[in-house]
């Protein structure tokens, strides 16, 4: 069953044939003008325009009262056509407020605007989607359109000068790469281009003056993604320049005289337009004013464009609508259309009823549709959701009252006319539905993770060998009359090391916390050797403890809990939003775990607002099913408070008894609770460390749920470690953890990652503004009317106060409260817990509430100072903080001025501004939250040590101290015997062996690639890495060659255990590793070598190297660097392979 079944059940009505025949006669013109069709409800009216398309074909145009209607009509249209690209147009609004030059704006709309104008003055049949903001904003005339677009062919004749003037002319800026739309670079021979038309960039290749090729690349990765014959260089259309050039006209002049408009809410379009209108010209007026004060303006009054060249009037728009015949959906619809009278058509359908979650309400209306002949589809957004729903009305699809369909519509209807009911589920459990165009990718700028790994010159940077030393840029070298590349460090008392580019693996920028310098190493002292033996030294000791935890865990009994019953499923499928793919793999996985005898032992960790809770409450309903009771441990007193509200909330409609303790219950009250307990009427207790203390006695507790277990003092952690060996555990966290650590403590917890954010939150409207009295009123005037809350950040103690006194003023009406660190924990307890029970309106308060305070009536935020006072992962975790509900909810990022931001900051905002989606700058927060991380994973006192080591050279120590402890101590807990991992492999190339400047000027990315080079694992990472640099650069020189073949030879090396592999004066020399430093390479490699040694077709000699102490095998006439790769495949053992596939 699929939608189109429900589409041809609909073609089938009488309506849909007399719409048909309106508009055919309609097109011809002997038809009155409009036809209001009445009770088209949900998502009815695409079904209708659907059928429209496909016969009588004509073109139409559907205008929305605004982009959001815009937005799901287009998803659903695009759900039902066939060829979505060919038949659908979406023509947005470009969101630019106008006449505020201070404003960071998306450039998006403004391509998708670019690209519809084009298909439009090619002339386009389909459906053309817009809405009133869209349309109100007038649009350069066909001819400019065409006059700017440049085509270029593949082996057009054009030079490279010429083009790159032109693009110069139409205000494209040159840049080293080219990252955003309106950006041009040159690199030789190649031309990169970033057009407002199509989703990627175009690389054109030249060879002389003829267009040697044309491809499509990824700007994040700048790597070709497709191969073109033609491509489009379309400039920004609606840039200053152009208007004033060639004028501009409504949208509805590139329509065809015979469209059909469709229109939703007619009457709101006219206001709508006037509205926009009005408030463009005040802004107008409001510029105006501000440049005839500022005479250093680099504007005059007169250059800017006046409102009436921009935007429609409500007149002009109405006046517009008349050209065309129309069909009127909804509600408001004038009954005559000047004076004439309106055919209507009467569908008299209904909405979707409202069921709140409420399965029973949904049975008992299956069960009346089926009695009044109705066939009912549910549509379900994803196969969980399908399978979900399939649990829960069992017997009413195996009655045929309902039939589940995998498809995605934005709003259900029920119609009498057709025998048909489509209900979706989002609606059934009241969840927001994010349009699901078949969106353009959009253009992640902002930080990139090649920016934040960038190295600049003075940047921190940790060699694992030698310390902790400053970055100072590259330096050209010649080793015996061969050029090579190195970078040069500065340490301590100005010494100086030169790094060779094939040791680059050994170096990393050196991340701290922000904002923390780190103190320059000392070279040839003891210092770093001693920092690091002290650090692995701490995490065995804290790692060791884990893993006796684990081992004796895994030796005791615990409790098997039952599997599922019908109250779980039913519990579980009421959930409100949809289950991520990780949230259901964490709850499977806790489930597992607790229907095994051994006790658990579960830390899940994810990012705010991913769902961890749900996880939590699954796991104590499962409990609570089997008669055991559950203890969850919160760090404060507020969140003790939440979860008691989210627990009760979640079971209200099961026999199930929360209740909390903390010091927001009296005493008689807490010894109440304390007495139930005790004789089991409990099922679910939530509180602070009180419940840890011993006067507490559970009837019978069968699973403990620890939240931010890293808040809390040794004491409680103590008697948690207590607890943990007999019964099941589960540890909520949000503060992420590494991938790269979760091997190494495999073997001591079991983890779930919930890395995926939930779908169908809505995106978060962040905006970035000057500091300015306007927005601040208006933004907590529009919360406070809808009802809602408002956090304003400020993160300085000091004018806290002021601040406040500051709102007050503004918005005398509103209840302001203060919240900041220095604060006595319950002072600050008492004024969080009157804004989460809506007593406040208006919360000023330090970052303190980017930790887990969650109140889904706070949807507005606003951030003083966002530009200089906050990290990146500050900003997303405290955006995190709203939208945490079913409204759309804003964030405002104030600054002092946009033009005095540093590009860091600038960056960094305009990141958060475009991550608009929770958990999307996930990538980029965790990175800074890694940091943190780590630390708290191990105890709170490791994060001392990363600040002294650097987080990434921590890692590795981790790692090693995890594996030596696995070998010496504990092996018996962990099966499987290790090869022991071999040394590092220096090689010493004599070739010119470097990326040479004329190649690639850029020195950032050189470096890049010098570390990619350095760091790849495998062969076919450096295959990869070849087909990447001629791609981006052209043809690759010898010496790049030589570089990459040096760097082969080091992997080679490294799967032979040898320490160092020299090529110079055509010989070979190969280093055998000492017989203490690597006893496994005797017993296993050593004699297997010797023989292929001797089975060579050249001569080759050992010898021992009196400097290094080391044995060396030197192969003769060797007369190049690939022969060289040659031997060193030959040597390979077949042994040695499995033994290199077992450490990589």
């Amino acid at each position: 069953m699929s939608l189109t079944a429900i589409a041809n059940r609909i073609e089938t009505t009488a309506a849909v044939s007399r719409l048909r025949a309106w508009t055919a006669e309609a097109q011809r013109g002997d038809r009155s003008p409009a036809l209001h069709v009445n009770g088209a409800a949900g998502s009815l009216p695409a079904f209708l325009l659907y059928h429209l398309h496909r016969e009588p074909g004509a073109p139409l145009c559907v205008l929305t009262p605004d982009e959001d209607a815009a937005a799901y009509l287009q998803s659903d249209l695009e759900q039902l056509v066939g060829e979505p690209d060919e038949a659908i147009l979406r023509v947005p609004a470009t969101q630019k407020t106008p006449y505020d030059p201070d404003q960071i704006a998306d450039s998006t709309p403004l391509i998708e605007r670019a690209d519809a104008l084009q298909r439009l003055a090619e002339g386009f049949e389909g459906i053309l989607v817009t809405s009133v903001p869209a349309v109100g904003e007038l649009v350069p005339p066909p001819q400019a359109v065409q006059r700017e677009t440049l085509t270029v062919e593949n082996g057009e004749e054009i030079a490279l000068g010429a083009l790159a003037d032109r693009l110069l002319e139409q205000d494209f800026s040159p840049v080293e790469f080219v990252e955003e739309p309106g950006e041009f670079a040159r690199r030789g021979g190649i031309l990169d281009v970033f057009p407002y038309a199509g989703t990627y960039p175009i690389r054109i290749d030249f060879f002389g003056d003829e267009v040697d090729g044309l491809r499509e690349f990824d700007p994040q990765t700048q790597r070709s993604v497709s191969r073109l014959t033609t491509a489009r260089l379309v400039p920004n259309l609606e840039r200053e320049e152009s208007r004033q050039l060639s004028g501009s006209i409504a949208l509805f002049e590139y329509l065809p005289a015979d469209t059909v408009l469709a229109t939703l809410d007619e009457a709101q379009v006219r206001e709508g337009a006037q509205a926009q209108f009005e408030e463009a010209a005040a802004a107008y007026e409001e510029r105006r004013a501000e440049l005839a004060e500022n005479d250093e303006a680099e504007q005059t009054p007169e250059d800017l464009t006046p409102p009436d060249d921009r935007f429609l009037t409500g007149d002009q728009m109405a006046a517009a609508l008349t050209r065309h015949p129309r069909l009127q959906f909804g509600t408001f619809s004038q009954s005559s259309t000047n004076g004439t009278p309106t055919d209507t058509l009467d569908l008299e359908a209904d909405p979707q009823p409202s069921f709140n979650s409420d399965m029973d309400l949904v049975r008992k209306r299956l069960q009346k549709n089926g009695d009044r002949d109705l066939d009912t589809f549910i549509l379900c957004d994803s196969h969980g959701q399908s399978s979900r729903l399939r649990d829960l009305l069992e017997s009413e699809i195996d009655h045929g009252w309902a039939r589940l369909v995998v498809e995605s519509l934005h709003e259900g209807f029920e119609w009498p006319g057709a025998g048909l009911a489509v209900f979706t589920d989002h609606q059934i459990f009241n969840r927001y539905h994010r349009p699901s165009t078949k969106q353009r990718e959009g253009h992640a700028d902002g930080m990139n993770l090649r920016d934040i790994k960038n190295l600049t010159r003075g940047d921190f940077v940790v060699h694992v060998d030698h310390g902790i030393g400053r970055f100072d840029g590259m330096k050209k070298i010649t080793v015996r009359d061969n050029q090579q590349e190195a970078v040069r460090l500065n340490f301590a008392d100005n010494d100086v090391l030169y790094v060779n580019v094939h040791a680059l693996h050994k170096l990393n920028k050196y991340t701290g916390k922000e904002g923390h310098q780190p103190t320059l190493t000392k070279l040839g002292s003891e210092q770093w050797e001693k920092k690091k033996q002290r650090t692995k030294d701490q995490v065995k000791e804290v790692a060791r403890d884990l893993i006796k935890l684990y081992a004796k865990r895994k030796a005791s009994d615990g409790y098997a809990f039952s599997s599922d019953t019908t109250w779980q499923r039913e519990m579980e499928a009421s959930f409100e939003f949809e289950d991520t793919p990780d949230q259901a793999e964490a709850t499977k996985a806790v489930k597992r775990d607790m229907e095994e005898p051994v006790p658990m032992d579960r830390l899940v960790c994810g990012d705010v607002g991913f769902g961890k809770t749900e996880v939590a409450v699954r796991a104590a309903f499962k409990a609570v099913q089997d008669g055991k009771q559950v203890a969850m441990l919160v760090p404060t007193t507020i969140l003790a408070q939440q979860h008691h509200d989210t627990f009760s909330e979640r079971m209200e409609r099961f026999p199930v008894n929360v209740e909390v303790l903390s010091r927001f219950r009296s005493r008689t009250e807490q010894s109440k609770v304390l007495e139930k307990l005790e004789k089991g009427q409990v099922d679910i207790l939530i509180g602070t460390h009180r419940i840890t203390s011993d006067d507490i006695e559970f009837n019978d507790l069968g699973l403990l749920v620890v939240d931010e277990e890293q808040r809390f003092g040794v004491k409680t952690k103590e008697k948690l470690r207590k607890m943990r060996e007999a019964i099941d555990t589960l540890t909520l966290t949000a503060t992420p953890i590494p991938r790269t650590l979760q091997f190494s403590l495999l073997g001591a917890r079991d983890l779930s990652l919930i890395e995926t954010p939930p779908p169908n939150r809505q995106p978060i409207n962040t905006e970035i503004h000057t500091f300015d009295e306007d927005v601040i009123r208006d933004a907590i005037v529009y919360e406070t009317s809808r009802g809602g809350q408002v956090f304003f950040i400020h993160n300085r103690v000091k004018t806290i106060h002021e601040v406040a006194e500051m709102v007050r003023a503004m918005v005398p009406n509103v209840r302001v409260g203060v919240g900041h660190g220095q604060m006595s924990a319950s002072e600050l307890e008492d004024v969080m817990l009157d804004f989460v029970n809506e007593k406040l309106d208006v919360l000023v308060s330090t970052s303190i509430i980017e930790n887990g305070l969650d109140i889904s009536n706070a949807n507005t935020m606003i951030i003083n100072h966002a530009g200089e006072h906050f990290g990146l992962s500050e900003l997303h975790q405290l955006r995190g903080r709203v939208g945490r509900s079913q409204r759309k909810a804003f964030c405002h990022l104030l600054v002092p001025s946009v033009h005095g931001l540093t590009d860091d900051a600038r960056e960094r905002l305009k990141a958060v501004e475009q991550f608009s989606d929770l958990g999307s700058g996930f990538d980029i927060a965790m990175r800074d939250l890694d940091i943190r991380g780590a630390g708290s994973l191990l105890g709170a006192e490791q994060s001392g040590f990363i600040e002294d080591v650097g987080y990434e050279t921590y890692h590795k120590i981790l790692d090693q101290a995890v594996k030596e402890l696995r070998e010496e101590e504990f092996d018996d807990v962990f099966d499987g015997e290790a090869v022991p991992p071999g040394p590092e492999t220096s090689v010493d190339v004599e070739e010119d062996a470097y990326i040479p400047e004329s190649y690639l000027r850029d020195n950032t990315e050189r470096l890049n690639l010098y570390r990619r080079i350095s760091d790849a694992p495998d062969e076919t990472t450096l295959v990869d890495l070849l087909d990447e640099m001629e791609d981006r650069f052209g043809d690759a020189p010898e010496p790049v060659q030589n570089l990459l073949t040096g760097a082969r030879l080091r992997l080679l090396g490294e799967r032979l255990r040898m320490p160092k592999v020299v090529y110079k004066n055509e010989r070979l020399f190969l280093y055998l590793p000492s017989e203490d430093a690597d006893p496994y390479f005797y017993d296993e490699v050593f004699h297997p070598l010797l023989e292929k040694l001797t089975l060579l077709d050249r001569e080759y000699v050992m010898k021992d190297d009196v400097e290094g102490g080391l044995m060396r095998a030197i192969i003769q006439d060797v007369p190049t660097l690939d022969d060289a790769l040659e031997i060193l495949e030959g040597l390979l053992l077949e042994e040695t392979e499995t033994v290199a596939t077992v450490e990589a």
